[in-house]
């Protein structure tokens, strides 16, 4: 089963995220970057949910520092947010989001979930 690293500050939309993505990934949770540095040292995910704006290191800052580590660049990250801004997309895009989804999600959940999916076997084959 693949592993989704989770990263969301608000309890509630974490709450809502996992039980989603439970039904076809196995979830570690972070409710900061900080926190998911400590998973990733532990624990390869093989796609990161990155809620774009966190306390302390925002999400498209972490995002940056992954991308730049030649250990975490090639695992997928999914930036997340309420935000829905043009110059929000594309700077979370910038930064090497495999794509931007908004909260809350209005897709299909099992639309949502195929399209990790394809985006985990697509970061795989590259």
């Amino acid at each position: 089963m693949p592993c989704v690293l989770l990263v969301e500050d608000h309890p509630l939309n974490r709450k809502l995220f996992r039980d989603l993505l439970s039904f076809e990934f196995e979830v570690f949770e972070a409710a900061s970057a900080e926190a998911a540095r400590e998973i990733i040292a532990q624990h390869r995910p093989d796609l990161i949910l990155m809620d774009v704006q966190l306390p302390g290191i925002d999400g498209v800052t972490y995002v940056r520092e992954l991308k730049a580590d030649p250990k975490t660049a090639d695992i997928p990250v999914v930036a997340v947010s309420a935000h829905a801004m043009a110059h929000t997309i594309e700077e979370a895009m910038a930064a090497g989001c495999a794509a931007y989804v908004t909260k809350p999600v209005t897709d299909d959940p099992f639309v949502f979930l195929e399209k990790l999916q394809r985006i985990i076997q697509t970061s795989a084959t590259a």
